[in-house]
């Protein structure tokens, strides 16, 4: 499992010309619904996109890796191959918590999803109204976030935090992620 969560890492670069299928996004659902919730109010709901046509519509209203300043995002042939648009339900019971919950469901997808050789990157950066719009969702649901997915074309390498955290990428295009030590996180063990 720890390999898997390894693998699982925010991938911008997918390969366009693999397609994701009705029943591969009815199995991120499941795999989202299923995720542990506050008070198990299931304030969630999706909305996924996997016909090109729809995602080429989609993908102008995201914005992609603020910190690598110099990149505009994927060229169109690594554009992702579907979304999952993540929702809130503004109906929901007051003891509902859709940011934790919402974090919790797409860790499950993503996680899901890299298990089948499947990439992801969870986009909150996103123009929201417009999506709502191209989407068909009414004023009822709040759009939290948009998750990317398709097959990566892109290598992604975890290296350690030296003081500074943002993601870089090499001249050959390699995505590097530095993340803190065990130690470096860990305030205490009793």
């Amino acid at each position: 499992m720890l390999e898997l969560i390894k693998r699982t890492r925010s991938y911008r670069r997918f390969d366009n010309s693999r397609r994701l299928d009705g029943k591969f996004m009815s199995e991120l659902i499941d795999a989202a619904r299923l995720a542990q919730s506050a008070a198990n109010a299931q304030p969630l709901r999706y909305v996924t996109v996997c016909g090109e046509e729809m995602c080429a519509k989609i993908y102008p209203e995201l914005r992609w890796a603020g910190r690598l300043k110099d990149w505009d995002g994927p060229a169109e042939s690594e554009r992702p191959a579907a979304y999952v648009a993540v929702y809130a339900d503004t109906q929901a019971p007051a003891v509902a918590n859709p940011v934790v919950d919402s974090g919790i469901a797409m860790q499950n997808m993503c996680l899901y999803a890299m298990e089948k050789g499947v990439g992801s990157c969870m986009i909150g950066n996103c123009m929201k109204k417009e999506i709502n719009a191209l989407l068909g969702v009414g004023e009822r649901y709040n759009l939290l976030w948009v998750v990317a997915f398709g097959y990566p074309v892109e290598n992604v390498v975890l290296t350690d935090c030296t003081g500074d955290v943002a993601y870089y990428r090499d001249a050959e295009g390699n995505h590097f992620v530095p993340k803190y030590k065990s130690e470096d996180v860990l305030l205490g063990s009793l």
